[in-house]
């Protein structure tokens, strides 16, 4: 934290009770604040308390495996003064161990519910300094303006772990804000959650898998109006089927009717969220989603059937984006 200079007027450490690298402790340079959260409730729940808790509308949220690079707060206040409409700004990432390689520069959200990363592995150098809008967010350090979204709801804490964020993006998006890239503004990114991040683990655990498929649900049917539903439901349901197809064939039909149980339970919550949705939603869907190839997690390796079935899914989605009326990728 000290690489951020004189920019940090106060550090606030919630310890949600994960197991996670050295981290500064009160006494620390600055001054550390340390907020005990008694459970681990997931960084939703976490990112809430730290924007609630904090001294300043300005809030600089930086996962545990985190470096910010010096200047990065300064540009990323830049860029959030550059637009007034816009409630976070996130730094590029960068990988620690490879750091002239880009993980991400923030992402835009796939119309079948989940986050496309950009310029994901490819060289720093390459890299322009353009701030760009987006539909969505990735809140590996991000900052954010408490003011501006005023007493709207942040992380939905339901949803616990994995796209909360996204969901919080694409939600704050289609309430007429804006989320910003800042290309400008950099930190390096370590081997991600201890015991469930793939990098760290070598595979993808039961709980990435459980909390990705049953959040995507969530996302679409929280958010999505339902002529979106209907326009795009040749596309979604053939996701489903080779979802459901490859959970079974990887042997994750129980984590798949975990997902589904779980979201069942939910249903109460998705039904007051799109309640909410029709009252404060300022932008259509389509207006906000984008298209492409469906972003795959690059750490799994396809047989030649599952390489097949991606391709076809990508022509059904882009046939089907052109028919519903998406705009051009």
């Amino acid at each position: 934290m000290a690489r951020l200079g004189p920019a940090v007027d106060d550090v606030l450490l919630i310890d949600s009770g994960l197991p996670t690298p050295a981290v500064p402790r009160a006494g620390a340079f600055p001054p550390c604040a340390v907020i005990e959260l008694g459970a681990n409730l997931g960084p939703g729940a976490a990112r809430n308390r730290a924007i609630r808790e904090a001294a300043h509308d300005r809030v600089l949220l930086i996962d545990n495996d985190v470096e910010p690079q010096p200047g990065s707060m300064e540009t990323l206040g830049a860029a959030l003064d550059g637009h007034s409409d816009a409630i976070l700004a996130m730094a590029a990432v960068l990988y620690e161990r490879a750091p002239d390689t880009v993980q991400y520069v923030g992402a835009v959200p796939h119309f079948l519910g989940t986050p496309t990363l950009l310029h994901a592995d490819t060289p720093v150098a390459q890299l322009e300094d353009v701030v760009r809008v987006v539909g969505t967010a990735i809140t590996c350090c991000v900052m954010v303006d408490r003011a501006r979204f005023g007493d709207r709801r942040w992380f939905d804490e339901r949803l616990f772990f994995y796209l909360e964020d996204h969901e919080f993006g694409l939600r704050a998006s289609l309430q007429g804000y804006a989320c910003l890239t800042v290309p400008a503004a950099r930190c390096l990114h370590r081997a991600g959650t201890i015991g469930v991040s793939v990098r760290e683990t070598g595979r993808f655990t039961p709980v990435r898998v459980r909390y990705t498929i049953r959040n995507r649900w969530l996302t679409v049917l929280m958010l999505y109006q339902a002529g979106t539903l209907l326009r795009l439901a040749p596309a979604l349901a053939m996701f489903e089927v080779l979802q459901l197809l490859g959970a079974a064939r990887k042997g994750w039909i129980g984590h798949w009717l975990w997902a589904a149980g779980s979201t069942v339970r939910m249903l109460p919550h998705v039904l007051r969220v799109r309640r909410g949705m029709r009252t404060s939603r300022r932008r259509g869907d389509l207006e906000v989603l984008s298209a492409g190839p469906f972003p795959f997690n690059a750490a799994w390796h396809p047989s030649a059937p599952e390489r097949v079935a991606r391709g076809a899914l990508d022509l059904i989605a882009r046939l089907n984006w052109r028919l519903a009326g998406g705009r051009a990728p």
